[in-house]
């Protein structure tokens, strides 16, 4: 079975005080800019989870000492693990709120993506679901206006964005691809993305929640497509929240 391993790192409280100068030891130095970086605490303390619990999976997953472990980015801005190349290691982490979550692969890329299932304020839900008609096909359109819940239409955007987002960070493309060439539905108890028209078997989409305004997103497949998905990993896919749903068990595995 292709390995995937699935990290989640609540954040509440967990640098309070003197806590966060002692974790940001924990990182090379050359490290401290990208959590200092920012303005507001929330912003530093989800930059330092982000990068403690990257270093932490590695040095356990390689059996290499903390320090050794060296990182970098792709040209679109993902970021991989130095020196391990042959491994062919592919892992993605994003934060939202008070989560970070991390996904790694084996031999296969991945994406995830956490989402704030966030109400709007200053527009009705329609309208607010509505703008962004220019980024969704027609077929998901109408699975977003489909229910005559309020909130089961806000939470199937938010689905549909965190898969355009995951598979684009899988891709390590970012904002540049553009996504009305995706299109996601349920099928076979899965959810399925087309890609240009063409349905792609080859790649696996999870969604769940980390908390009630909190959405985990997974986004696992080959960039071949001679490639076939392993049984485990269907069975992983057929696991999920499906699309226009909100209700599973949260899969990832708590670090704290």
């Amino acid at each position: 079975m292709a390995k995937l391993d699935l990290l989640s790192f609540d954040i509440k409280g967990a640098f309070e005080g003197d806590k966060f100068d002692k974790a940001l030891s924990w990182l090379p130095k050359a490290e401290h800019p990208s959590v200092m970086r920012f303005k507001f605490e929330r912003d530093r303390h989800l930059a330092l989870a982000s990068l403690l619990l990257r270093r932490h999976y590695f040095s356990q997953e390689l059996q290499t000492p903390w320090f050794d472990l060296e990182f970098d980015r792709l040209p679109a801005g993902k970021p991989v693990l130095k020196h391990f190349d042959s491994l062919n290691y592919d892992y993605n982490t994003s934060h939202e709120g008070d989560w970070v979550i991390f996904g790694c692969t084996k031999d296969m890329k991945i994406g995830v993506d956490a989402v704030a299932i966030d109400r709007p304020k200053k527009q009705s839900i329609d309208a607010y679901l509505k703008s962004f008609q220019p980024q969704l096909t027609h077929n998901e359109m109408h699975l977003v206006m489909d229910s005559d819940s309020e909130d089961i239409r806000l939470e199937t955007f938010y689905q549909l964005w965190g898969c355009k987002e995951s598979y684009t960070k899988a891709l390590g493309l970012g904002l540049s691809l553009d996504l009305l060439k995706l299109d996601f539905s349920n099928a076979q108890n899965m959810i399925k993305m087309k890609f240009e028209g063409k349905q792609l078997d080859n790649w696996v989409f999870y969604l769940n929640r980390l908390d009630e305004t909190t959405l985990a997103v997974v986004c696992c497949g080959y960039l071949e497509t001679s490639m076939a998905l392993d049984p485990k990993m269907i069975e992983f896919g057929q696991s999920t929240q499906l699309l226009e749903t909100n209700t599973q068990t949260p899969l990832f595995t708590p670090r704290n």
